[in-house]
């Protein structure tokens, strides 16, 4: 008999199975090169590229940690797919993590929920199997609540420290961040964290030291400083934007994917005849199904937030689930402040630190569901869910573009030059690339090399 422990331990098994499968499917588009660029410049050539991957905003994002990330794994595995292993491991540590704090306030169907919501949601499984450095949030946005839960009852130099260092990496990797440290900013307001000073100076300490690399080279280079398009408060003016940004703590929690996630193509790996009569019904069977999902968020939104005032102080470090549901309450507040003042328009990935929080809402509402329906329906409705997760996480793994090669809007586009770097990272192995190709793109930091073959 299906029990709640029983139902969490496979869906935990599954999620990292099909993570797996990602993993080994995972293709490079250009932001991967731009990112495997730096890496293979580091671990082929020793050289650090002291800023990261080209912004929506404008710019570059700030220091080194984008190319430490990828390039240490290439000194293990000179692969493309070696970055690929340490993102699904991230993910893996994420769940640690979570479920470390997480457990003093989540009952067993509570803790099943957040197995099926979180864990084995298509949007997270995604993120933990391709390269792109948003998809490394997800352990910093683990990261923030571990140690903010840590920084509850009294203050901790190491968690302080911890907490203030994975602000620092994590926006080295991404400048979505900000979301996280406005967040930490309010749970300091609000009572929900004891801030050890010292622990703070050392951790600002360190980030510093790890963006020293980046300030030397903005001297040189001030066209790579972040920030250079749209407008501060964009988002205020225009309103639109917000209402996407916050769309996403609806969209997270549901099967109401992004395009790239559904716009499926089975022929490269399956053959035409199953394409023909397996991607349009999945495409819409799965629009159907974010749409329904998404509703329910909303329910279970309207359930938790009603009655309860975003802004209320700490109920204290004893109280587990209250603070928890503080937490979650204070995150949704920080995306608003952060969505408005944005300059651009929000993206799904600009969302991922908090989609950790984002799934609460959901998982409360299924312990509601458990109390009043009982515990055997909330279960046949979490296995129900979980076979919908799993059916649109191995779709994504045969059949949407970061896992294909080849098909319907492939990830591989023409290039103008040649590059050691694809062979060595075995990219013209799994899904070749035009190379030497007049006009074509090129990664921002990768040198040009004179044609080593006839262009094909």
């Amino acid at each position: 008999m299906w029990t709640a422990a029983r139902l969490r331990v496979a869906v935990l098994i599954a999620g990292l199975a099909v993570s797996g499968v990602l993993v080994v499917h995972a293709q490079a588009s250009g932001d991967q090169l731009n990112l495997l660029a730096r890496g293979w410049l580091l671990a082929a050539r020793g050289e650090l590229v002291a800023y990261g991957n080209p912004l929506s905003s404008g710019g570059n994002g700030p220091g080194p940690a984008t190319s430490v990330l990828v390039g240490l794994p290439l000194l293990v595995w000179m692969d493309h797919h070696s970055p690929v292993v340490l993102v699904w491991l991230c993910h893996l540590a994420a769940l640690i993590l979570l479920d470390r704090a997480l457990r003093p306030a989540l009952s067993p169907i509570e803790r099943a929920a957040f197995a099926v919501v979180w864990w084995l949601n298509p949007w997270r499984v995604e993120a933990a199997g391709f390269l792109w450095n948003p998809n490394f949030l997800v352990l910093v946005g683990a990261i923030h609540l571990a140690t903010a839960r840590a920084l509850a009852g009294r203050a901790r130099f190491g968690a302080t420290f911890a907490h203030v260092l994975a602000l620092g990496v994590g926006a080295q990797l991404h400048p979505a961040v900000l979301l996280l440290g406005a967040l930490s900013v309010l749970l300091w307001m609000r009572g929900y964290v004891r801030v050890s000073w010292p622990g703070f100076i050392a951790g600002c300490a360190a980030t510093l030291a790890s963006l020293v690399p980046w300030f030397v080279t903005l001297a040189a280079r001030p066209e790579i400083r972040g920030g250079t398009e749209g407008f501060p408060f964009r988002g205020l003016i225009l309103v639109f934007p917000v209402l996407k940004g916050l769309s996403y703590w609806l969209r997270y929690p549901s099967l109401s994917l992004h395009h790239g996630a559904i716009a499926f193509d089975f022929t490269p790996r399956l053959g035409a005849a199953a394409d023909a009569w397996m991607a349009g019904p999945l495409e819409i069977g799965l629009a159907a199904a974010g749409a329904l999902t998404a509703v329910l968020a909303l329910v279970a939104n309207v359930a938790f937030f009603r009655g309860r005032s975003p802004w209320a102080r700490s109920p204290g470090a004893d109280d587990a689930r209250a603070w928890v549901d503080g937490y979650v309450r204070l995150t949704l507040v920080a995306a608003v402040v952060v969505f408005a003042a944005s300059p651009t328009t929000p993206q799904s990935w600009q969302a991922l630190p908090m989609f950790h929080a984002a799934v609460i809402p959901v998982v409360r509402g299924v312990g509601a569901l458990a109390l009043r329906y009982g515990e055997r329906n909330a279960l046949a409705t979490l296995a129900l869910a979980a076979a919908m997760a799993l059916g649109a996480d191995l779709a994504m793994a045969w059949g949407a573009r970061n896992f294909r090669c080849g098909g319907r809007d492939p990830v591989v586009f023409p290039l103008r030059s040649s590059s050691a770097m694809f062979e060595e990272l075995g990219l013209q192995r799994t899904c070749p690339w035009p190379l030497d190709r007049p006009g074509g793109w090129w990664p921002d930091v990768l040198p040009m090399e004179p044609a080593s073959r006839p262009a094909r």
